[in-house]
């Protein structure tokens, strides 16, 4: 069993206590001021997304006071939205559908990142620049570095391993943090990883090689991320849901036209070096959810076994 999957059960049990007795008060200030909600999402340009669109005064023109906590990754995420330590968090779509398969009552609210329909993307499955392995069908008998299996990367690697010609059963799946997955790479560690922005560019940069950006491999355009609250919050606050999805939609918009800004955003309040920022793919922002996407990673995870059971997309989603 992993260490999502049992995470997944612990929140379970807490789920069921919380539902009884514990969170779901409305966040309205006394005065009738904003609304106050906590967003967790991944340190980077997924938590940068929201900063952005908070001191473009997006979400306070919605009267949302929002506060952003960058991590480091979603495992802490699921547990905190049931728990009502936060109300809004940020998480790869594999890992919500995976929660909602459990029975955790957690709804999908808003989109987060997608991957680009054609050409270069965030996502990409790297390799040592002068290296023996030149195509995804070379990394059979091989291993391959993600940042936590039961998860999204799981789910593309397989997918677009199998597209282009690999048997993903012939392949070792390891889990490697992003920030030392080059290193891991160069040093034979690994055969590859799959990495994302900026730590892709960066590897680029010190010699690796893409060959395939397993996103779009998969699916191009797919969705990667959402925004989730718990069942009980969307219940509750429909209105402070509906307005989040809404700065969302506009943030999305913003950052699309203005995206050098946004890069600007990223060197000073992300930690990412100016230079890498410039240079960097950038995700692909969208104002609604692809529910139909959703549908089609719920059953490439049956397929590669993360579920045994169909996975109903739509019920993720809020109304």
């Amino acid at each position: 069993m992993t260490l999502l999957r049992m995470r997944l059960g612990a929140v379970a049990v807490a789920a069921a206590l919380a539902a009884s007795g514990c969170g779901g008060d409305d966040e309205e200030s006394g005065g009738g001021g904003p609304t106050q909600i906590k967003v967790q999402d991944t340190a980077g340009v997924p938590s940068a997304f929201v900063g952005f669109g908070v001191e473009k005064r997006i979400f306070e023109r919605r009267e949302l006071q929002v506060e952003v906590e960058p991590t480091q990754g979603g495992a802490a995420t699921l547990p905190a939205l049931v728990s009502g330590d936060i109300q809004v968090g940020g998480s790869n779509v594999v890992s919500l559908l995976l929660a909602a398969s459990k029975g955790l009552p957690v709804t999908a609210s808003a989109p987060g990142t997608s991957a680009q329909e054609k050409g270069e993307d965030f996502g990409a499955l790297i390799v040592s620049g002068d290296g023996p392995i030149k195509r995804a069908a070379d990394l059979e008998g091989k291993t391959v570095a993600v940042n936590t299996l039961d998860n999204i990367a799981e789910v593309v690697v397989k997918a677009a391993l199998e597209k282009e010609g690999a048997d993903p059963a012939k392949v070792e799946l390891t889990e490697v943090p992003f920030p030392e997955m080059s290193t891991a790479v160069e040093r034979g560690d690994v055969d590859a990883a799959f990495s994302i922005e900026p730590f892709v560019t960066s590897a680029t940069r010190a010699g690796a090689r893409i060959i395939n950006y397993s996103y779009v491999v998969t699916e191009p355009g797919m969705q990667v991320g959402a925004y989730a609250v718990s069942r009980q919050y969307a219940e509750e606050n429909p209105d402070v849901v509906e307005r989040y999805r809404a700065a969302v939609a506009e943030t999305a918009e913003y950052v699309n036209a203005h995206q050098d800004e946004f890069r600007t955003y990223l060197s000073e309040q992300a930690e990412i070096d100016p230079d890498l920022a410039k240079d960097i793919v950038l995700p692909r922002f969208s104002g609604e959810l692809d529910v139909q996407s959703l549908q089609s990673t719920g059953e490439l995870m049956q397929k590669y076994g993360l579920v045994t059971e169909p996975v109903d997309a739509q019920a993720l989603v809020t109304e």
